[in-house]
């Protein structure tokens, strides 16, 4: 609850980013910035300019703020109010502060329905044991909006260097700027993202392609030579960009964690995460998502690759060359890992029909390894 009289305060939790450990603290919205008053008298000061806004965006979800990096510290209030304040200040404030301001997102629906904060306090086991015998589709659905982004950056970048280590890259400069140019033309099309993108190309026979949490994609050498245009390739990141978005991978791992590594996922501690990088990293090598999961990266896949102007038949000539090629039979990996292939090239077919591109009024433009992509596919061997 807000303090009585004075709705520039409010309570919340802090944590410091280098243990697992909780401070209760008081917050104080000042004009330049928020003051942290402490229960032992002790306080710090936090410029807007420096804050970031990691969760909140969306309806009943704790407001979690962090500052400085690599791992930051952060603040979470619970009260959803806070930030329907915070914006007020800010936008006050714009001119004084230079422009220094951050910009504060809400939630669209302001209703006042209680977060369920209690879990980030789940270092009961016995609280965590409850929600298990409520299933552990409902235990992943609760835990992973919890989860700080921070977090699941860290864990990626470990499994991604667990199965892709610097030895086995595909490191030819002129490869990785084609494919990141056409990585970074999808990013731009979705600027409010938490994640910043980065794909690894593995030197392997493995036909197989998958997501890391944080914005960690592996695709395998013989996998890339597969696809005929860079708009197959930029079908396939999109696909795999939106189940790091959806957090599908990391429900998954989530499913796989231990109750202790689930506890200290929810309150951002990375210690031993290396270790928890050798279990997800055989997870995702193997994990086969179900319909509905690969349905919701199919259609935000394709809305991504409109949104950024590129041809959403890419995506589709791609699946269809390779159902085409095995017949539908001992699928590649890639594949396998897919359930109902054939009712989804129908689905993802019939959308990007609905809304194609080019069209008279969005254009598509061309990717930047257009002109030469026979050969730059092939520049890993």
């Amino acid at each position: 609850m807000r303090y009585p009289g004075n709705t520039t305060t409010w309570p919340g939790q802090y944590f410091d980013g280098r243990t697992a450990r909780r401070r209760p603290v008081t917050i104080v919205l000042g004009p330049s910035g928020l003051d942290l008053c402490f229960v032992d008298g002790t306080g710090a000061f936090w410029p807007y300019g420096e804050i970031t806004q990691t969760q909140g965006s969306y309806q009943n979800e704790p407001v979690r703020l962090e500052r400085g990096g690599p791992i930051p510290e952060a603040v979470v209030v619970e009260d959803p109010a806070f930030l329907d304040a915070l914006q007020r200040i800010t936008t006050n404030q714009t001119r004084q502060l230079a422009g220094q301001t951050r910009q504060f997102a809400g939630p669209q629906s302001r209703a006042r329905l209680a977060r369920l904060i209690a879990l980030a306090g789940a270092a009961s086991l016995a609280v965590i044991a409850g929600l298990i015998l409520w299933g552990i589709p409902a235990l992943t659905e609760l835990v992973t909006p919890l989860i700080p982004t921070s977090w699941e950056i860290a864990l990626g970048d470990s499994v991604a260097q667990q199965l892709a280590p610097d030895d086995q890259r595909c490191n030819d400069k002129r490869l990785q700027a084609s494919v990141d140019g056409i990585l970074a033309r999808l990013a731009a099309a979705r600027p409010d993202s938490p994640y910043r993108f980065h794909i690894t190309i593995v030197d392997g026979p493995v036909f197989n392609a998958f997501a890391a949490p944080g914005g960690q994609i592996v695709i395998f050498r013989a996998m890339l030579q597969a696809m005929e245009t860079p708009e197959e390739l930029a079908g396939v990141l999109a696909h795999e960009m939106q189940h790091i978005e959806r957090r599908h991978a990391m429900k998954a791992l989530v499913r796989d964690l231990s109750i202790a590594a689930i506890v200290g996922a929810v309150f951002g501690d990375i210690t031993g995460i290396g270790a928890l990088a050798v279990t997800a990293g055989r997870t995702l090598t193997t994990l086969h998502y179900s319909r509905d999961t690969e349905s919701d990266a199919d259609r935000e896949g394709l809305a991504l690759l409109q949104a950024a102007r590129i041809d959403p038949m890419g995506m589709v000539r791609f699946f269809e060359t390779l159902q085409q090629q095995e017949g539908g039979a001992d699928l590649p990996a890639y594949l396998s890992t897919h359930p109902n292939t054939a009712q989804r090239l129908a689905e993802m077919k019939a959308l990007a029909t609905a809304t194609p591109v080019p069209s008279e009024s969005l254009p598509a433009e061309p990717l930047p390894a257009n002109a030469n992509w026979n050969e730059v596919r092939h520049l890993c061997r």
